[in-house]
């Protein structure tokens, strides 16, 4: 599946869903949240690319596989973060949207605190040295 497809698919169904939503809104909403889940699991089949790569450059690196897990951790958190966001705002919810970006970007910040921990541990030494 290549990002053209993903665009003409997602055209098309806002051009359906602009169509539908005078006559039915709810049938809309969910056709925007059904074409959503439908273009998230396309890109989810992508992941074992993302994988085989991330391992060849744990491989050939040698950096250290918790800072890689950390990585992956904080990019997964912004993109379900994101696809959360989108679905409320297209629900018309500004304000659930904004708590979920909130949440998402401290759950961020928990999740990189051993980086942080790391950086500053690394500082002092120089520093001490």
């Amino acid at each position: 599946m290549n990002i053209f497809s993903i665009c003409v698919f997602a055209v098309i169904a806002v051009i359906m869903m602009v169509t539908l939503k005078p006559r039915n809104s709810e049938i809309a909403l969910m056709l925007g949240i059904s074409c959503s889940v439908i273009i998230l699991m396309m890109i989810l089949s992508q992941v074992s690319i993302i994988t085989q790569t991330v391992n060849q450059i744990i491989a050939v690196s040698g950096i250290s596989t918790s800072y890689i897990v950390i990585l992956l951790k904080v990019i997964g958190i912004c993109i379900i973060t994101e696809f959360a966001v989108n679905t409320c705002k297209d629900a018309g919810s500004q304000t659930l949207s904004n708590n979920v970006s909130l949440a998402g970007k401290i759950m961020v910040t928990i999740t990189s605190l051993p980086l942080y921990s790391d950086i500053l541990n690394t500082v002092l030494s120089l520093a001490q040295s």
